[in-house]
């Protein structure tokens, strides 16, 4: 959402689109139904917000310049986003006439967005003109002149008011995904101008390889010291919708998609395998074959159903006739340490996280196919990655092969030692 009053305006965004596709000022105002004063004005008032030149103005027509060619791709982005959103029979307009989708666009304003958008994030009319301080009047008919123009019931009345519907809640993120583009396109022309500014979102979900994502972070910001990377930790399944709305570039963590996720895509960094970790004083440490029945005689600290350590706890005890107790369900590495440490209660924690476990735990020799795990990252299906993104990837990428190749070479070499033994 646009929070600040200087950046671009959608209006001023379709002049420079049409503009650059018409290379003509007169075009451009003919499709758009302005004056060409109108148009014209609007491209200068873009040009000052973002301080550069982004066409060149010739007798033949209207051009654009090397940072015009920068920002074209992500406003029409921009634009296709909102298109899409609109041709989505669940939530987009509802035509009559001879309007199209694309008139339909055109009539979308910043106001209607961000009324949309405060009221999807808060929940209601009221709390929304509370929490970024607009007027509930002024809301009201932004709210309403935007059920207009889509043809669409945006809202719902309950006991406290008005509220969005599930419809307007899917709207305003894709309105949001698709601000993001204008967000990333500037990001691009400060690039292009040698001024790497860029600001990095990351997810993390806990119990990830923390080490890997932290040592990626301090090489990318040698490399660019005026970006910046903000990492967002959380629950999955908090960051997946605040991923999916825009407001994280990557997700970072086990791979975990919900079928019903089509709007995400993942990718494979590294293994990351669930071990069964104890206090080095627990009596299994002295154990040399571990069964399920042994592991079952005493207490576990796991996360709560649904997480994927403890579906792996569920699959690696499904079927047997020994059943042990989760005794303590949560995240808090810090818990699970002290816990561990001054008890004999078992967890399944990954093995990236080994090291910040501190000698006080050690992994039991117990392996099973149920406790396979693999890492990486996700992000939104259709996301375009800036210069810096791709360069904070790649970081990402060579740190997760460094660790998988640590972790195979001595695998591969105990198997060779074994072999001569044997």
């Amino acid at each position: 959402m646009r929070t600040r009053p200087d950046s671009p305006s959608l209006r001023q965004l379709r002049a420079f689109e049409a503009v650059a596709r018409c290379t003509s000022i007169g075009g451009a105002a003919k499709e758009l139904g302005l004056s060409q004063p109108a148009v014209t004005q609007m491209i200068a008032q873009l040009e000052t917000v973002l301080a550069v030149s982004l066409l060149e103005r010739r007798r033949s027509g209207s051009f654009l310049t090397p940072l015009g060619s920068v920002l074209l791709p992500r406003v029409q982005r921009l634009f296709a986003h909102i298109q899409s959103a609109l041709c989505d029979p669940t939530i987009g307009a509802s035509l009559s006439g001879r309007e199209t989708i694309k008139s339909v666009e055109n009539k979308i304003t910043d106001t209607h967005v961000r009324a949309l958008t405060a009221i999807a994030e808060s929940g209601s009319f009221e709390a929304a003109a509370r929490r970024f301080n607009i007027s509930q009047p002024a809301l009201h008919r932004s709210a309403r002149d935007l059920e207009r123009v889509v043809r669409r019931s945006l809202y719902q009345r309950i006991a406290r008011g008005l509220a969005p519907t599930d419809q307007a809640r899917e709207f305003a993120r894709r309105l949001k995904v698709a601000l993001r583009e204008l967000e990333y396109g500037i990001e691009e022309i400060r690039a292009a101008q040698g001024v790497f500014t860029s600001r990095i979102t990351v997810g993390n979900i806990p119990h990830s390889g923390t080490h890997l994502l932290s040592t990626t972070i301090t090489r990318f910001l040698a490399i660019y010291p005026r970006a910046s990377v903000h990492v967002v930790d959380g629950p999955y399944e908090v960051l997946l919708d605040t991923l999916r709305a825009g407001d994280l570039d990557l997700l970072f963590g086990v791979l975990r998609r919900p079928a019903w996720a089509t709007d995400v895509r993942e990718e494979f960094l590294f293994s990351n395998p669930y071990a069964v970790f104890v206090g080095r004083q627990h009596p299994l440490t002295r154990v040399r074959k571990i069964t399920l029945r042994e592991l079952a005689r005493y207490g576990w600290i796991l996360p709560t159903r649904g997480a994927p350590r403890r579906e792996a706890f569920e699959r690696l005890f499904a079927g047997s006739a020994h059943c042990p107790t989760v005794r303590i369900e949560t995240t808090s590495l810090e818990i699970y340490k002290s816990i561990l440490a001054t008890s004999n209660m078992i967890a399944l924690l990954s093995t990236v996280v080994e090291a910040q476990l501190g000698e006080a735990l050690t992994i039991l020799p117990f392996d099973s196919s149920a406790l396979e795990r693999n890492d990486g990252v996700a992000s939104r299906a259709d996301w375009q990655p800036t210069l810096l993104h791709q360069q904070f990837l790649e970081l990402l990428r060579k740190e997760a092969q460094q660790y998988q190749q640590a972790r195979t070479v001595p695998a591969d070499l105990n198997r060779r030692s074994l072999a001569q033994a044997l």
